[in-house]
């Protein structure tokens, strides 16, 4: 059943834009004149966003012994790039809260995979000394956001790719090309570039899946990639299909990790999810 991208873009353009406030803080971000005065008037314009940034900064991921109390002092302390992650995380979750029948994805479980990726993304970053830190962190955060729209078509077939995938030596994301003609990591490509993302959020989403099709940004999309496997060993899956889109050795291979290195992630990452506010 091979659709048209045509049908694709439509489905994407009917999506809801991100909120203006997100958007702009990542312009201001990128302005080095920016002060911190100027990224708290936009974050405050927006309430449930000003909530969300403290909520995340006093989780167990940032660690911090005491409570950081205003939006002035998260700032300050997480500095602007973490900010701009927390923004970014703050208002793309009631979109990833969506459930999503075509992958079995009940309410919220987008969001909890999607959240641990982009934490597992900045620990591998961290750990291989790699420079991209909030933007492995945004990209995690966004990689399976096609899923929004691929799993409409998976309602009607998802049946026949769960077959197929335990018949051939395919993965679900090789499967979902070759029959609808454009996998989920593809289409999330598609809307990160209708939200004016930068180009290297476009290739990471895009293609960490599909390495080699990453070009320039094939060791950032391979931090995606293994991030997502390692949320998914973790327990927190994406859907029925995480189970069948293993870590690829390609993956490992370009970030030089090996078994040891991934049970060490496996276990920093364990750590964090003691904290049971960390997905609200």
């Amino acid at each position: 059943m091979a659709v048209k991208l045509d049908y694709i873009l439509k489905r994407v353009k009917a999506l809801p834009p991100l909120p203006t406030s997100a958007l702009q803080i990542m312009e201001l971000i990128k302005d080095p004149a920016t002060s911190v005065k100027d990224l708290e008037i936009i974050i405050r314009r927006d309430p449930a966003l000003t909530a969300g940034i403290l909520r995340q900064a006093n989780s167990a991921y940032y660690g911090y012994a005491r409570r950081i109390a205003s939006l002035r002092e998260a700032i300050v302390l997480l500095g602007f790039q973490a900010t701009e992650g927390l923004a970014m995380s703050a208002a793309i979750s009631p979109i990833l809260k969506t459930p999503l029948m075509g992958y079995g994805i009940e309410q919220e479980g987008l969001w909890k995979h999607s959240l641990l990726t982009a934490m597992a993304a900045k620990r591998v970053c961290q750990y291989r000394k790699l420079p991209y830190g909030e933007v492995a962190f945004i990209a995690g955060l966004l990689h399976d956001i096609g899923k929004l729209i691929i799993s409409i078509y998976l309602q009607e077939i998802g049946h026949y790719l769960f077959k197929k995938v335990t018949d051939t030596q395919l993965s679900y994301v090789e499967l979902e090309e070759k029959v609808i003609g454009y996998d989920h990591a593809r289409v999330g490509g598609f809307m990160a570039r209708a939200w004016n993302l930068p180009e290297e959020l476009v290739a990471a989403i895009s293609f960490h899946h599909s390495l080699s099709n990453a070009q320039n940004h094939e060791e950032l999309s391979s931090v995606i990639h293994v991030a997502n496997g390692l949320a998914t060993h973790l327990g927190i899956s994406g859907g029925v299909d995480s189970i069948f889109n293993p870590i690829r050795k390609k993956a490992l291979d370009i970030l030089d990790l090996k078994e040891f290195d991934l049970e060490v992630l496996k276990s920093d990452l364990g750590k964090i999810l003691v904290d049971p506010t960390i997905f609200s």
